[in-house]
């Protein structure tokens, strides 16, 4: 993949490496491996281990927990509900899980239904997640990508009653004793 990117931005690396701005060749260097279940980076105290999730046929697909000075944060990836996503999330401070709504998924492809349930297939509903949630009961549960984020924390809300906040651009969240919520602009 990594390549066929680097393929794909070949005019753009030479205007700017041999042509205009005269950047250094090291700067476009890509340095990628392929990763498998278990801690994939462990540096001054921070602690990134990778988890299997399940984003069925894609295989593997993976979630990420990154722990750091007692605290820690959950990256679900995308993914069906995952008894593995639940065992790696056990304590952690913030669960940041991914969402589909059906509704809105289907009215993405009125004219192929089976199009909208293949895509719901491989993802989370609302209340799958909060069970999830219920089942993790993290300090925050926070949603990445959810369009219309309203309907889905009402929709959530039929299994999880915890801290919950939608998906939402720049969204700054502060670790610590407590957990701090800045919402861009706001």
């Amino acid at each position: 993949m990594m390549k066929h990117l680097l393929d794909a931005f070949a005019f753009d690396i030479h205007m700017r490496r041999d042509v205009d701005e005269r950047a250094p060749g090291d700067g476009i260097k890509v340095a990628s491996h392929d990763i498998k279940q278990g801690i994939v980076f462990d540096e001054q105290g921070v602690k990134v281990t990778a988890f299997l999730v399940d984003h069925g046929p894609v295989a593997p697909a993976f979630g990420y927990r990154v722990d750091y000075r007692g605290h820690s944060v959950v990256l679900s990836g995308d993914t069906r509900p995952s008894e593995n996503l639940i065992r790696h999330a056990q304590g952690v401070d913030v669960l940041i899980h991914e969402v589909l709504d059906a509704d809105t998924v289907r009215a993405w492809f009125p004219a192929n239904p089976k199009v909208a349930e293949g895509i719901l297939a491989k993802h989370t509903t609302p209340e799958q997640a909060g069970e999830v949630f219920a089942r993790v009961k993290p300090r925050l549960a926070v949603y990445s990508h959810a369009p219309n984020a309203e309907w889905v924390i009402t929709q959530t809300r039929k299994t999880y009653a915890g801290p919950l906040e939608g998906a939402e651009d720049m969204l700054t969240i502060e670790i610590g004793n407590s957990i701090a919520v800045r919402h861009f602009g706001r």
